[in-house]
């Protein structure tokens, strides 16, 4: 009976040392994992920051030509019309400042979009991050009731951050549109030119 015994307990040792091998051989497949992915999303990042400038560039460009090209139809307009003197001179101040909201939102549309985006690929590290730490807390555990608990407490701290990251992306988005809507009821309140 003492030798069943001592098999048994060689056994169970046994089975205990390749479980512990089988569990520290997907943590570290995990923590390999994980640098992959953050990896790849700062690459996905750095490429999103190239895409933004480029969009950021692409709305100057074409709110500058926009604004040459409204420049020349006003003065064909007026000249067309016989607008002369103040009328032509307000009408011009008008057109301008429309052209200058319009610029001033697409700038400031365009710095949110940056700012939502590096926001998000931020918010994606740091999920990555946490979620590396919780496999390893995972790894750790020393029973199926741990194991249980650890994995509800991550759960419930991951929609907790997913809550308060939500909440910070839209409060900086609902700043963007405000800004965007100063914009234009700055030019809404000045006096128009219709007869």
């Amino acid at each position: 009976m003492a030798i069943n015994q001592g098999k048994q307990a060689e056994q169970t040792g046994q089975a205990a040392d390749a479980a512990k091998a089988n569990v520290d051989q997907t943590a570290e497949q995990g923590r390999q994992f994980a640098d992959a992915a953050r990896d790849g999303v700062n690459k996905l990042a750095n490429l999103q920051e190239q895409a933004a400038q480029n969009t950021k560039q692409i709305v100057q460009r074409s709110v500058e030509t926009a604004s040459q090209q409204a420049r020349e139809v006003a003065e064909r307009f007026t000249k067309t019309l016989g607008f002369t003197g103040e009328d032509s001179e307000r009408l011009a101040r008008q057109s301008k400042q429309n052209l200058e909201a319009v610029a001033r939102c697409g700038t400031v549309l365009t710095q949110a979009f940056q700012d939502a985006s590096r926001s998000w690929f931020g918010l994606a590290q740091s999920q990555w991050q946490r979620n590396l730490e919780g496999l390893n807390k995972l790894t750790r555990a020393k029973s199926v009731q741990e194991f249980a608990a650890i994995q509800s407490e991550l759960a419930r701290e991951n929609l907790q951050h997913i809550v308060q990251d939500s909440r910070a992306i839209t409060e900086t988005s609902a700043r963007a549109v405000e800004e965007a809507s100063k914009a234009f009821a700055s030019v809404a309140q000045a006096p128009t030119l219709v007869r």
